[in-house]
């Protein structure tokens, strides 16, 4: 029986690249695993505010044309109607686009992005200053 060499990682990895791979330092390690809890966190907060925007609070049905009718009059009615209503439910659809907008900018764009930024911005300063 032969025996099977044992797979490392970083030796497959150098050798696809060419190049040493350079291991990280534990802090860099912590701090590439907040980076990642920190990037599903925005991937869940962005996909609750969307879902909690358009799906759990939707929108009634768009309204429907009038039908032509023999009466042109009452047609004339009818379609004043329809513009109305359709600017209504214009209106509700840009307050919904709206409301997800400022709760992402809120939520996401100014509490979760600023310490991302900052945890990457780490991970690769340390990376740079430590070659």
């Amino acid at each position: 029986m032969t025996e099977r060499e044992q797979v490392q990682p970083g030796k497959i990895l150098q050798e696809a690249l060419g190049t040493r791979v350079r291991q990280l330092e534990p802090l860099q390690r912590v701090g590439l695993w907040l980076a990642l809890a920190f990037f599903g966190y925005i991937i869940l907060a962005s996909g609750t505010i969307f879902f909690v925007s358009f799906r759990c609070i939707q929108l009634p049905p768009l309204p429907t044309p009038p039908t032509n009718s023999a009466d042109p009059a009452q047609y004339k009615i009818l379609a004043d109607a329809y513009k109305q209503s359709a600017e209504v439910y214009q209106q509700m659809a840009k307050v919904q686009v709206e409301r997800a907008t400022q709760l992402f900018q809120l939520v996401v764009a100014s509490t979760i992005l600023p310490v991302f930024s900052a945890i990457l911005g780490y991970i690769f300063g340390s990376r740079k200053s430590g070659e």
